[in-house]
């Protein structure tokens, strides 16, 4: 009979106990594929979730020109596109993960007051809806319905539009073939040009863009700046993880010798790159660290089966040995079935591990994440085999290793000094591991601190156990206690169940602190979405200016549950603040503030905008009646009024000259319709000048449209000097039945009296410190929505405020756009973004509705969207893979302590019926047993419970829990149906079947063990 044919009878002889041999050993094999196999789909997941979470414009290719006439920006596109294609036939790899380009040309053009862009666009027609024809012919254009009706514009009109800069360029006539709405705005064939930009008050400042499909319409002027270019949408699809490096140089080439052509490549992917390679290294860097206490883990599992396995064939391998087998082949003997075992489970278990990956991927991971049978995947299969047969050979060596005599004892051995110094090491090397890593919670060696302290307090537990079992069998035998002595007696003198308590608690400690931490994790994630989108949605825009967002919202949501939101970032003292304009009115019903309830909320907005007085709305022209009683015959003298459009810079607007006695004065005001505001009145000279003069005027009436205004003359207050003007000339203000104006000086500038429609300075929530030297001063000076800087106080302070951060201001901002439209225009400043905020209740098509009132959506985000974006970076990740490994550690237990149990079967049915024979009843045995495995078991659940808390409340603040790099600090654990919850009762209800379970493996004994 041949060695194969005795390891293969064997097995089918110990059927059910080589079953489960196989399965702890596929087990191992599954836990050390899924480290590399989880963290190379991990890694793909983050680069698709990355490239997709990105815009269009940030991810995909701008070749192009800007310039005029003598630059490359007036090359034909068919021209350009064939130096592109030719670059790009040089680098297939490139070429081939490249979506077709959309060709566009643009220019800056006026008509009228208004400014526009004049654009080409390839295709243009498909995407717009059209009233009339597409302007396919050189001379065309189409224009925008609300351009149309703002400057009585209709398809069949001339429409005289001048290129190239003011003072220089030409005049150019094209006929209007049709008037076009956007079908989707914030479509990606966009790209990030501002195409329907106007303002929605009809001021005439800014239209939206004109369209031409003739190139050389837009080519007419040489004195014009065009801007010329391809836009390639990237595939992000066909985007793999081992693509990046030569995706990176491929860019790199391809703007190089496009340089050449005096051509520019712009483009952001290299910086949604580097984002996403934080991520990606981080879950490299932490799988591997993650999956090491569950290989640990298994190797000592595989170390105490084999044990248990060779100390139950003792008897066997005393025979061959007196047999006269050698010492090597008695080894082989004892050892085949397991290496065969081990052998048989590899490739299943690297079966196994890829396709618990692959479920892993469909549930968690973004679409085209999946397992790679990689080589990694192929060495771990390889490292995880040759573990098992390390541990066998060292488990089996005590075994194989004793003489006959002891082989055939049926009493096990006691540990000796070899445990206690194996134990001392394990210690030592735990304890400075914990010391290690508390000096920097950060880093990835500190995820092995909870496992090593589970280690150290199973140790300890075990011992424990040992020394409490020994007390209880001296009590239990002077007090002649059957059941406690029977039970006492088997902990105390068998090691192996001591080593049991070990895995189980360490076990028990991993998948604790795995759900610990993954339920703080998800309360964490959960309030950075709070923190960071602010609202239910938010919608990122472009608009013309902040009136014309709040005109635009009012009409898109009625009911009052989305407001406009206008953002600006400052400096102070070298640091970043951010600005944020809200509605107040509108607040308590969009706003998500974490520790702040919708009253709450109500309160500080209430704050934000006191009562003020209303603004004095202007129609298309103005009268003043004033009285002017003393007044120098020279210089020439003019009152004037000082007139705020909507996004537009401030004008002064003449009334006329000053003259003795009572009179009217007027203007008309081309451009106003009632959204224009009356911001103040001037005295100064008609003529310029410095010389000095003296004046006193009684302004007694205003007058719109024909109908009176209400200007609150005889309010202290409503009427003030403007501050910080009139350096050379004194300006005092006189409330009354008519608003007195005494001004004397030389000052060169008018004395400007200003109508009062704000507080004097703007209530504002503080998050952080406030900027100025005083942190905590109440009052404080900043640029808010212009570049002047105006005075703050402080309503409230709060440490963090929604989507700003917790170095921010709040402010109201209706409020604020009157303080910066007094001095500066809101339509060209730069550093404004805008946003819409809905609530629960806002309309679910509320982007649509923007766009059709020519608010063009660039983004839209939620909080729920952005919980899932955070839920598959890195830390959510790996927590993913360490609740895999808890899971996993938790079956390997209860797999070793049924399989410990059933190997022990038949010594301990011989035991029974010894105990049968000397007048024991069965009762007496099933209660035994029953305390035995629920101290061997209850004990380790406890600790192991305990351990894992301990090691999240240690560990978890020191480690990112949201993002890469941003450590938990402190955190929160609510509790709640959540993953703790679900895995205490798992353990539970797992330990609690295994109680039940090893009588039912023991019932023959407990029987009949007599006979």
């Amino acid at each position: 009979m041949t060695a194969w044919t005795v390891m293969l009878r064997g097995i089918r002889y110990r059927a059910g106990r080589s079953f489960v041999v196989f399965l702890l050993a596929v087990t191992a094999t599954t836990a050390a594929v899924l480290a590399p196999a989880y963290s190379r789909a991990a890694q793909q997941s983050v680069l698709a979730d990355g490239l997709s979470a990105a815009s269009t414009g940030a991810t995909g290719l701008t070749v192009g020109a800007t310039g005029t006439g003598d630059s490359a920006a007036f090359t034909d596109l068919a021209e350009i596109r064939q130096t592109v294609n030719a670059a790009l036939d040089q680098d297939t790899f490139l070429d081939e993960r490249l979506d077709r380009a959309v060709a566009a040309i643009d220019t800056e053009v006026t008509f009228g007051e208004a400014g526009a862009r004049l654009a080409y666009r390839q295709d243009v027609c498909r995407r717009l809806d059209l009233d009339g024809a597409c302007p396919d012919n050189p001379g065309e254009v189409a224009v925008s319905r609300r351009t149309a009706a703002a400057h009585n514009l209709k398809p069949g009109d001339q429409l005289t539009l001048h290129l190239g800069p003011a003072g220089a360029g030409r005049d150019k006539a094209f006929k209007i073939t049709g008037l076009y709405r956007p079908k989707d705005s914030g479509a990606a064939y966009w790209g990030h040009t501002a195409y329907f930009s106007a303002g929605s008050g009809g001021d005439g400042e800014r239209a939206d863009a004109v369209f031409s499909q003739t190139e050389d319409d837009l080519r007419a002027e040489p004195a014009a700046t065009l801007t010329t270019r391809l836009e390639f949408p990237l595939r992000t699809e066909r985007i793999r993880i081992d693509d990046v490096p030569r995706l990176r140089r491929s860019l790199q080439a391809l703007g190089d010798r496009l340089r050449g052509r005096e051509l520019e490549l712009t483009t952001g992917l290299p910086a949604v790159l580097r984002d996403i390679d934080a991520d990606q290294r981080a879950i490299a860097r932490t799988a591997p660290v993650i999956a090491v206490p569950l290989l640990l883990l298994c190797w000592f599992v595989l170390f105490l089966l084999v044990a248990s396995l060779t100390e139950e064939r003792g008897p066997e391998i005393a025979l061959a040995k007196l047999r006269g087998y050698a010492p090597g082949r008695a080894a082989r003997f004892g050892l085949g079935e397991v290496v065969l075992l081990a052998a048989a489970a590899a490739p299943v278990g690297l079966a196994a591990g890829l396709a618990l990956v692959r479920l892993a991927a469909r549930a968690l991971l973004a679409p085209g994440a999946g397992a790679e049978a990689r080589w990694p995947v192929f060495a771990a299969a390889g490292v995880a085999f040759a573990a098992a047969i390390v541990a066998a050979l060292l488990a089996a060596r005590r075994t194989l290793s004793r003489p006959v005599l002891g082989l055939l004892r049926r009493v096990p051995g006691r540990g000796g000094r070899r445990a206690g110094v194996t134990e001392g090491i394990v210690v030592a090397l735990a304890a400075a591991s914990l010391v290690a890593a508390a000096g920097d919670r950060a880093s990835p060696p500190a995820l092995l601190a909870p496992p090593l302290l589970a280690l150290v307090l199973g140790i300890a537990a075990a011992r424990l156990l040992g020394l409490w079992s020994a007390a209880r069998l001296r009590i239990a035998r002077r007090r002649g206690r059957i059941v406690p002595l029977l039970s006492a007696a088997q902990l105390s003198r068998r090691p192996g169940g001591q080593r049991l308590v070990v895995v189980v608690t360490v076990a028990v400690a991993l998948l604790s602190f795995a759900a610990t931490a993954w339920d703080v994790a998800a309360r964490a994630r959960a309030d950075a979405a709070e923190d960071a989108v602010g609202a239910p949605r938010v919608l990122t825009v472009n608009a013309a200016h902040p009136d014309a967002l709040v005109s635009a919202v009012a009409e898109a949501d009625p009911g009052g549950h989305a407001m406009a939101v206008v953002r600006a970032s400052q400096r102070f003292d070298n640091n970043p603040v951010e600005l944020l304009g809200v509605q107040a009115d509108r607040l308590a019903r969009v706003a998500v503030w974490r520790g702040h309830s919708p009253e709450q909320i109500a309160g500080v907005a209430s704050r934000l905008h006191p009562d003020a007085a209303a603004p004095l709305r202007l129609g298309k022209d103005l009268g003043v009646e004033a009285t002017v009683d003393t007044l120098p015959a020279e210089p020439a003298l003019r009152l004037a009024a000082i007139v705020a459009g909507p996004g537009r810079p401030p004008r002064t607007v003449a009334l006329g000259a000053l003259a003795k006695g009572t009179r009217g004065y007027h203007a008309a005001l081309p451009g106003c319709t009632t959204e224009c505001r009356l911001v103040g009145l001037a005295v100064g000279r008609a003529a310029g000048g410095s010389d000095p003069f003296a004046v006193t005027v009684a302004v007694r009436a205003l007058t719109t449209d024909g109908g009176p205004l209400s200007p609150g003359f005889d309010l202290a207050g409503r009427w003030q000097p403007r501050p910080g003007a009139n350096g050379a000339s004194t300006l005092t203000v006189r409330a009354g039945a008519a608003l007195g104006i005494d001004v004397a000086g030389s000052d060169p500038a008018d004395a400007v009296v200003e109508h009062v429609d704000t507080p004097d300075a703007l209530p504002a929530v503080l998050a952080g410190q406030a900027p100025a030297d005083d942190a905590r001063a109440a009052t404080f000076s900043l640029p808010g929505f212009s570049e002047q800087p105006q005075p703050f106080t402080v309503a409230a302070r709060t440490g963090s405020l929604p989507r700003a951060g917790h170095r921010a201001i709040m402010f109201d901002l209706d409020y604020a756009t009157r303080m910066a439209e007094r001095t500066a225009s809101l339509a060209d400043n730069g550093n404004l973004r805008y946003e819409v905020w809905a609530g629960a209740g806002a309309p679910a098509d509320l982007g649509a509705r923007l766009s059709s009132l020519g608010i063009q959506v660039l983004t839209t985000e939620s909080i729920q969207g952005y919980t899932a974006q955070l839920g598959r970076r890195a830390p959510a990740l790996g927590l993913w893979l360490y609740l895999l490994a808890g899971g996993a550690a938790l079956l390997l237990a209860l797999g070793v302590v049924l399989l410990t149990a059933y190997i022990g079967v038949r010594a301990r049915l011989g035991e029974f019926a010894a105990l049968r024979m000397a007048g024991v009843r069965a009762g007496q045995l099933r209660r035994a047993v029953f305390r035995e495995y629920r101290a061997l078991l209850g004990l380790p659940l406890v600790v192991g419970l305990a351990a894992g808390i301990a090691g999240a409340l240690v560990v978890l603040p020191g480690v990112p829990l949201v993002a890469v790099g941003t450590p938990a600090g402190s955190f929160s654990y609510e509790p709640s149906l959540g993953a703790l919850p679900i895995a205490l009762g798992v353990t539970v209800l797992g330990l609690l079947l295994i109680v039940l379970m090893v009588p039912r493996l023991l019932g023959r004994g407990l029987r009949d063990g007599a006979r």
